[in-house]
């Protein structure tokens, strides 16, 4: 329940995480202007999961997990559509968040997933795109657990290893 008011609350002050990074969203109901730790309701869902996470971590992290394959689902409605951006701005504001998803959501990301990704902000404009990968290097670079298998994942995705050929 408190992911589901945190992303009501996200979608309905227009917090986007590429405001996070630096940039702004514009008038676009995914990506609108500005939010940070003021925002009253993201803090508050950051500072109660960061204090449920120390009895419940397991059933937060399959929270944010859910939520993340679910906004994927074809037919959404617009606070599905906002939840990857909602779940950045999360891990933005709350490193430990981060960590804990961060391995398991890279096991995740299988290529139909990240097919649909790309089919999810396929469409948006540029600088929101621009916008969210300046936040998913942030993220990356703050990233300590899990570091070597995003790595890896990275390399792997860059090149398959059907590409790869043996010395």
């Amino acid at each position: 329940r408190v992911l589901s008011c945190g992303l009501k609350d996200f979608c309905a002050r227009g917090a986007s995480p590429g405001a996070a990074a630096g940039g702004g969203g514009g008038g676009d109901p995914l990506f609108p202007p500005a939010a940070d730790k003021r925002a009253p309701k993201i803090a508050s869902v950051v500072g109660i999961l960061g204090h449920l996470a120390s009895r419940h971590s397991g059933s937060i992290k399959q929270e944010l997990l859910r939520m993340f394959h679910e906004s994927l689902a074809p037919a959404r409605d617009q606070h599905q559509k906002a939840a990857v951006p909602f779940l950045l701005q999360l891990a933005v504001m709350s490193p430990p968040l981060l960590g804990a998803v961060s391995s398991e959501l890279v096991d995740s990301l299988k290529p139909n997933v990240l097919n649909q990704l790309h089919q999810h902000f396929a469409s948006l404009p540029r600088e929101d795109l621009e916008n969210m990968v300046a936040v998913v290097v942030r993220l990356l670079c703050q990233t300590s657990a899990g570091a070597y298998r995003i790595l890896q994942f990275l390399v792997n995705t860059a090149m398959p290893a059907s590409v790869i050929t043996p010395p």
